[in-house]
C-alpha cells in the first residue's frame, strides 16, 4: 500500500481529505469554476488553506480530483424482466438529477469544457460513461435473450432514454416521478420482437 505519509510529516487524515473533496463538489455545483477558491474550500472543510495545498498543488488539481472521486453509486439491476430494468437505470439516474446542484454541476463542467477541459472530461469518465454502459448493457442483455428485437442501435436508444430525463429538466426545471416508465413505455413497442413473426402468426391488418 503507498504511504499516506508525507515526507518529514505526520500521516495524512484520510478523512479530512474526503471532506475536503466534498466540499469541493459542493462548491463547485453552486458557484461554478470561476466561483471556487482554495480559501472557500478550506472554511467549508474547517480546516486551512496550507492544508489543502499540502493535497493539492492548485485549484485545477483540487477539482479535477474532486470529479475524479465521483462514480455511479449501486449495483447494476439484472432481472428477467428487461422493461423494469430500464425503468430502473432511468429512475437511479432521475434521482441523480434532480438531487441537490444536480443539474448545476453539469452546467458547471460544460461552462469549463473549452478552459479546462479536465474537468469534463473526468465527468464524462466517472459518471456519463458508466451510465451509458449501464442502460446499453441492459438494451444488449434483451437482445441476447430475445426479448428485444435484434439489431437495436444501442447507441440511439441509450442516448434518447437518458437525454429525455436532461432535456426535461431543462425544458421545465423538474422531472416527474412516473417520467422514467413513461419514457421507456413510449419508446418499449419499437423495441420488442415482433410477436407475429415470433408466434408464426400474420400481423392481424388493422381495421378502419
Amino acid at each position: 500500500m503507498p504511504s499516506t505519509t508525507p515526507a518529514g510529516g505526520r500521516p495524512r487524515d484520510a478523512a479530512l481529505e474526503q471532506r475536503i473533496l466534498e466540499v469541493t463538489r459542493e462548491l463547485l455545483a453552486e458557484h461554478g469554476y470561476q466561483g471556487l477558491s482554495i480559501g472557500a474550500v478550506a472554511r467549508a472543510a474547517g480546516t486551512t488553506r496550507p492544508t489543502v495545498y499540502l493535497r493539492f498543488a492548485d485549484k485545477q488539481d483540487l477539482a479535477t480530483r474532486a470529479i475524479a472521486g465521483m462514480q455511479v453509486a449501486d449495483e447494476l439491476r439484472t432481472s428477467p424482466d428487461i422493461q423494469a430494468d430500464l425503468v430502473a437505470e432511468l429512475k437511479h439516474f432521475r434521482t441523480a438529477v434532480t438531487r441537490s446542484n444536480g443539474m448545476s454541476f453539469v452546467g458547471t463542467v460544460l461552462a469549463e469544457e473549452h478552459h479546462t477541459p479536465e474537468l469534463i472530461e473526468r465527468f464524462r469518465d466517472r459518471l456519463v460513461h458508466p451510465r451509458r454502459r449501464r442502460v446499453a448493457g441492459v438494451l444488449e442483455r434483451g437482445m441476447r435473450t430475445g426479448a428485444l428485437r435484434q439489431g437495436l442501435d444501442t447507441d440511439v436508444v441509450t442516448t434518447m432514454l437518458i437525454g429525455s430525463i436532461y432535456s426535461r429538466y431543462i425544458a421545465t426545471g423538474d422531472v416527474p416521478a412516473d417520467w422514467p416508465e413513461r419514457a421507456v413505455s413510449s419508446i418499449w413497442p419499437a423495441l420488442i420482437r415482433d410477436q407475429a413473426a415470433v408466434s408464426g402468426r400474420p400481423a392481424e391488418p388493422h381495421s378502419d
